[in-house]
C-alpha cells in the first residue's frame, strides 16, 4: 500500500489513465492541469492528487507518481501546499531511485509522500490569521534560519494575540506546533530509512532536513520530546 510504482514525467498526458492508483502530480515549473470540468494551476510548492481512472490532461514540466493502493482523502481532483517541499523531495528521490517501483525505498517514499499529502491537504478550517501562521510554518519547516516570533510580528495584529488565537483553534502555541512538526518530520524520515543508493540519512542530514543547523542540538531536542535519542530509532529502523 502507497509504495511508488512509476515516478517520470506523466504517462497518456492528454488523456484516459489506464491504472486504478491515485497519481500524485509534482510541478517543476507552472502547470495547467484540466480534469473534466475543473482546472488547477499548480506552481513550484504545490502537488495535485488525481484519483484513478481520471481522464486529465497536463500542460507543463511535471513528475507524476503512481502510488499502488494508496488510501487518501480525496474523491475529485486536488491541489495541496508542498509545505517544506518534502513531496517534491521524495518525487526526485523516486524518479531518481525507483522509476518503476518495486522494494523498500519505493514503498518508503509512497508512504512519505502520502503521508505529506494527507496533512497538508488538511481539511484544517482557522481563522485568516491562524491559517497566515500555519503556512509560514510549513513553508519553513527545513529553514534554520526561519524566525517564528519575526514573522508573527510582521502581522498587523499583537503578538500575545496572535499567540492566544493560534493556541487557542490549534491547542497549541506556534511555537510548539513548529516543534511538533519538526520533529514528526524527523520521526518520519528516520522511520522511512531513506537514504541513497549507498547509506541511510545520517543525523547531520535529517537535522539539516528539519530545520537545524547543528546536529547536536537537534539531538538534544528530539530526545528530549521522544524520550529517546535518534540513534536508537535509526537502529530499530535497520532492522
Amino acid at each position: 500500500m502507497n509504495s511508488v510504482i512509476y515516478a517520470g514525467p506523466p504517462k497518456n498526458a492528454q488523456g484516459e489513465r489506464a491504472d486504478k492508483n491515485f497519481e500524485i502530480l509534482v510541478p517543476e515549473e507552472e502547470c495547467r492541469i484540466v480534469c473534466g470540468g475543473k482546472e488547477l494551476t499548480l506552481s513550484p510548492g504545490e502537488a495535485a492528487a488525481i484519483p484513478p481512472l481520471t481522464r486529465r490532461a497536463v500542460t507543463g514540466k511535471c513528475l507524476s507518481l503512481s502510488l499502488e493502493k494508496a488510501i487518501l482523502p480525496f474523491k475529485e481532483p486536488t491541489a495541496v501546499k508542498d509545505g517544506g517541499g518534502g513531496i517534491a523531495f521524495a518525487a526526485r528521490e523516486a524518479e531518481k531511485y525507483c522509476p518503476d517501483g518495486g522494494g523498500e525505498l519505493a514503498q518508503a517514499l509512497g508512504g512519505l509522500v502520502a503521508a505529506y499529502i494527507t496533512h497538508f491537504s488538511g481539511g484544517r478550517k482557522f481563522s485568516p490569521v491562524v491559517e497566515q501562521v500555519l503556512a509560514e510554518i510549513d513553508k519553513n519547516l527545513s529553514d534554520p534560519t526561519f524566525s517564528l516570533s519575526d514573522s508573527i510580528k510582521k502581522l498587523p495584529l499583537n503578538y500575545d494575540y496572535v499567540r492566544k488565537m493560534f493556541k487557542k483553534e490549534t491547542g497549541l502555541t506556534p511555537r510548539e506546533y513548529l516543534l511538533k512538526c519538526r520533529m514528526e518530520l524527523a520521526r518520519g524520515l528516520i522511520d522511512s530509512g531513506m537514504g541513497n543508493r549507498y547509506s541511510r540519512y545520517t543525523v547531520s542530514q535529517i537535522a539539516e532536513a528539519c530545520g537545524y543547523a547543528e546536529p547536536l542540538y537537534f539531538t538534544r531536542v528530539f530526545t528530549a520530546y521522544y524520550g529517546a535519542p535518534p540513534s536508537k530509532f535509526m537502529n530499530a529502523a535497520r532492522r
